[in-house]
């Protein structure tokens, strides 16, 4: 019940999700949101602050609906060509898009990283658009680099501290997070900064849900 109340708190609390009707549910820490949202961005909406209620373990957002329905894919296909194209570093870019149900597929390759996060949005405000997969590749970079790079964000010296324990390792391009974080939301925040770095192919995703250990005072 409380787990349910603060993810509702949080929805009439934010001004990208106040105006909706949604019905809440949690089962076993995985929140479901029920309803129809605007657009793919308003449902990322919901569930990134349900990933921010402490003891969501989970989002289940397959009951949320788009308002307005896709229409033809190919029609699709076409509107989000000429939305992404007007971006001139995405047009001059080898990035193909096709369309499936709703579903927008991207592939090629781009020139960094870090535009993935600006690609879904750009799509997630299209109508129709149902969801994003992105299989886009980014500059082959060196595990040292990408070593680097994951060590700006999670070492121990970063200022501010990545909440709880993250330990990641790169691997032929592979990145490994292990350890644990607070919320669900900085679980997902880690797999995403991951995701923005260069040369990086896969994450592998094995961070665990806790708090950390209270040091045990022990009184003479």
């Amino acid at each position: 019940m409380e787990l349910r109340s603060n993810f509702e708190t949080s929805l009439r609390g934010s001004a990208q999700t106040a105006n909706l009707h949604l019905k809440i549910q949690v089962e076993d820490g995985v929140a479901i949101p029920e309803g129809i949202v605007r657009d793919l961005n308003q449902a990322d909406d919901v569930c990134e602050l349900a990933a921010k209620v402490k003891g969501i373990t989970g989002i289940d957002r397959t009951r949320l609906r788009l308002e307005f329905p896709s229409g033809s894919d190919a029609e699709l296909a076409s509107r989000v060509s000429r939305i992404l194209y007007t971006v001139p570093k995405f047009a001059s870019s080898s990035m193909k898009i096709e369309v499936e149900n709703g579903v927008v597929t991207l592939t090629g390759a781009i020139k960094s990283a870090a535009w993935r996060a600006e690609l879904r949005r750009l799509c997630g405000g299209i109508e129709g658009v149902v969801d994003v997969s992105d299989h886009l590749t980014t500059p082959e970079t060196p595990d040292k680099r990408i070593q680097n790079a994951l060590e700006s964000v999670f070492g121990v010296r970063v200022v501010p501290r990545f909440p709880g324990y993250v330990s990641a390792v790169a691997k032929d391009g592979v990145v490994t997070l292990e350890g644990h974080v607070p919320r669900l939301c900085d679980k997902l925040a880690a797999e995403h900064d991951a995701w923005g770095i260069n040369g990086v192919h896969r994450v592998d995703n094995r961070l665990e849900l806790r708090s950390a250990t209270a040091i045990r005072v022990i009184h003479p």
